[in-house]
């Protein structure tokens, strides 16, 4: 309950200080990165329209069809993932700012910033995405076993769902974290501590890039708000 709690208050928070004309310069990047993935999505739909002729070759053309619109189902699906990952670190070292900004409004703290930090950024960003793609490799590799040996394979889209939103949602708050001098491993053991918050930041996040075109430019940066207001309340900075 706690959690839900956190979270509506950090979004009704993130919200009223972004119609306040707090920030709205970090929307910059977003609307650079929504535009390449628009092309992106424009560039898949314009492929798969020429290969949708082969429905009309003689004799195969049903089964070639039938494959082809099993591919690019396939990519479909994983390109709101692609854009979370992209997201997540391209855009690193401006979120990083972002949630400095965001913190020093709440709680009057300064942090320094700088060419050094913004490397550090970079580097702890690779590092954490290493650390989380093994971690969530290994916990679907685990759970599909699971599944095959209890048929439970049709909850996988769910399970998967709840993965990605974890790692997704630890992100937003793994730039306060950083701030504070929380290593990799301390971060970490704080996500697990946490998975509701975790969770529910992330399932916000990837429900935001569904609205239509507004969604893929809001979400980022209305992500590393909410991630860094709970990460001061849940700490009591």
């Amino acid at each position: 309950m706690r959690a839900i709690n956190d979270h509506f208050y950090s979004l009704k928070r993130s919200i009223s200080l972004l119609l306040k004309g707090h920030f709205l310069v970090f929307f910059i990047p977003g609307l650079v990165i929504a535009l390449f993935f628009f092309l992106y999505l424009l560039t898949i739909d314009t492929v798969e329209g020429f290969f949708g002729l082969l429905n009309h070759t003689p004799w195969i053309g049903n089964y070639m069809g039938t494959a082809v619109d099993s591919v690019f189902s396939w990519v479909n699906s994983i390109s709101i993932y692609f854009y979370q990952f992209t997201i997540i670190t391209l855009l690193s070292p401006f979120h990083t700012v972002l949630s400095q900004r965001v913190e020093t409004n709440e709680n009057n703290k300064l942090y320094s910033s700088g060419p050094l930090q913004f490397i550090k950024d970079i580097l702890r960003t690779i590092g954490v995405a290493v650390v989380g793609g093994l971690i969530y490799s290994s916990l679907f590799l685990l759970w599909t076993v699971i599944a095959w040996t209890f048929e439970l394979s049709f909850l996988s889209p769910i399970i998967s769902a709840i993965l990605i939103a974890f790692f997704t949602g630890f992100n937003s708050y793994d730039y306060a974290l950083e701030r504070h001098n929380v290593t990799v491993k301390e971060s970490w053991k704080f996500a697990f501590r946490n998975p509701t918050q975790m969770i529910l930041t992330g399932l916000i996040f990837t429900g935001l890039l569904y609205i239509p075109i507004i969604g893929v430019v809001v979400a980022p940066v209305l992500l590393t708000m909410v991630g860094t207001i709970n990460y001061i309340r849940i700490n009591k900075i």
